[in-house]
């Protein structure tokens, strides 16, 4: 082979790694095998970590349209689940809320296949290996910032506006981005914490909520033991302790969702449900209150008698999911 050949070769090799270097981060490339059955396009790109990032835009692909990304909670599951012969996302109300006027954007978490679900929702158990691995804040808050920009690259997106939505952990992993990202001017807070998520830990143990027996001086005690134990083995991702690994916990402790959307300029919408159990209300008191005194621009809706998903109790025909990602809607539009 000559020396040409030989070079040619070289450029070629480089030009096909998949984005091996900070040029190629961020660019969105369009699945030729994107799922038919969805009303999504897939997408992927690579992040600063030179991840694979798979990333999903919903609606008509040709249409220039604001981005709303949208971020659930803890977990190792898709954002699509097969029931029967239909695929669903966990995103519809976020889609039929925006309808044709935004593009919802969804993003996969690393080492979780498309369809991929488990029985232990909201936990790292049965979790694969790469999971437990890639599952800190940064990490996850970064391959969300990967497909942002990634789809605002994309000629269907409407750059004068960016809307990020987060649910329970999903807000504090939105308020990361937000906070580093520049390209956010809407972020909308549901259910997530308000400080650490240790000052939601300890509240539970103080009501006796977080283990067995119901003794709140002995949850708390254990409690601060799980805590000194993630601390002395912080990088361990193969034990589960709260059904999450060390890493989990110990890359989550330094962050709080306050202090994040402290750092933002964006627009802040926040809601809570007063009968939340999975994450108690008092997080969205110091939230909201953390924000108002720093003079941030804060719609705050505090939902008497909802819960965590925002269901009453006393009125089982309603439908609060669909009613909060309507308010976040028009909220985003006025």
């Amino acid at each position: 082979m000559s020396r040409a050949s030989r070079l040619y070769l070289a450029v070629l090799v480089l030009s096909l790694a998949p984005c091996a270097n900070a040029q190629g981060r961020y660019r969105a490339v369009k699945d030729p095998q994107s799922p038919p059955d969805i009303p999504y396009t897939r997408y992927f790109t690579r992040d600063r970590f030179n991840r694979r990032i798979t990333f999903y835009v919903h609606g008509n692909q040709s249409e220039r349209l604001p981005l709303v990304v949208s971020v659930l909670g803890s977990g190792a599951y898709s954002n699509f689940i097969r029931v029967g012969d239909e695929i669903r996302d966990g995103h519809r109300a976020a889609r039929e809320a925006f309808g044709d006027k935004a593009h919802v954007v969804i993003v996969e978490k690393p080492g979780v296949e498309f369809l991929e679900q488990h029985g232990n929702a909201g936990t790292s158990g049965d979790a694969s290996a790469e999971f437990l691995r890639e599952n800190t804040l940064e990490r996850w808050a970064e391959a969300v910032n990967a497909a942002l920009r990634a789809a605002r690259s994309l000629p269907l997106a409407d750059k004068s506006r960016c809307l990020l939505i987060g649910h329970s952990e999903g807000a504090t992993v939105v308020a990361l981005v937000a906070a580093k990202s520049k390209l956010v001017t809407h972020v909308a807070s549901l259910s997530g914490n308000g400080p650490t998520v240790l000052f939601e830990l300890m509240h539970k143990a103080r009501e006796g909520r977080l283990y067995t027996p119901p003794e709140p001086d002995k949850q708390v005690a254990q409690l601060l033991a799980a805590v000194a134990a993630i601390r002395a083995d912080p990088t361990n991702n193969t034990k589960l302790v709260l059904g999450h690994t060390a890493l989990y916990w110990s890359s989550r402790f330094p962050f709080s969702t306050m202090q994040e959307l402290s750092r933002t300029k964006a627009r802040i919408f926040l809601a809570h449900g007063t009968a939340d159990r999975n994450v108690a209300v008092a997080n969205f008191d110091v939230l909201y209150a953390h924000l108002l005194a720093r003079g941030r621009d804060v719609t705050a809706r505090r939902l008497e008698g909802a819960d965590h998903g925002y269901r009453y109790a006393d009125q089982p025909e309603r439908d609060g999911w669909k009613e909060i990602f309507e308010a976040v809607r028009d909220w985003f539009f006025q």
